[in-house]
């Protein structure tokens, strides 16, 4: 009876997830009482627009978009129903691209976004370059972390993203 009574508790109790957090150092977040709730089998594809660089810190941009997977993974989600695209334009490029790249452009310095991005490129989060941003900062694709796509403008990706079903980040 006590087996029965455990088995129907935990088969009426709501779902944990099993798949979270996707990254463990970073994309903070916590659980929540929430009232609107992502449909049971919803796929969620989000594009963030990313500009803003922090030589010497982990891009606040790319951490928000770890935090947005992190948050809806921990939250009761599958990993694999929720789908990132960061555009990437203006001086946030230079943490797109590979260590020498990183070092020339900014006098020696490390680039602290490096690691991150790599493991975030391994989890299916896509990098998107800015191609007129790249051109105009003299970044080739050859400079670029192995993994990021370079499209022909900002422009042009969001308007394939959104064609693809993404929805922007407002904020």
């Amino acid at each position: 009876m006590k087996r029965l009574l455990l088995i129907s508790a935990l088969l009426s109790a709501p779902a944990l997830a099993t798949d979270g957090p996707v990254f463990m150092s970073f994309g903070s977040h916590s659980a929540v009482e929430a009232d609107i709730m992502i449909p049971k089998g919803m796929v969620l594809r989000h594009v963030y627009d990313v500009t803003a660089a922090s030589p010497g810190k982990r891009n606040p941009g790319f951490e928000t978009a770890a935090r947005f997977i992190n948050s809806h993974v921990g939250n009761g989600m599958a990993a694999r129903d929720v789908s990132v695209a960061i555009v990437v334009h203006g001086p946030a490029i230079a943490e797109l691209t590979r260590a020498p790249a990183y070092a020339a452009r900014l006098g020696g310095t490390a680039n602290a976004s490096e690691a991150m991005v790599v493991e975030m490129l391994g989890k299916g989060v896509r990098f998107i370059v800015c191609g007129q941003a790249a051109n105009a900062m003299g970044v080739k694709k050859v400079d670029l972390l192995p993994g990021v796509e370079l499209a022909i403008s900002a422009s042009s990706a969001h308007a394939v993203l959104q064609a693809q079903g993404y929805s922007i980040n407002p904020f």
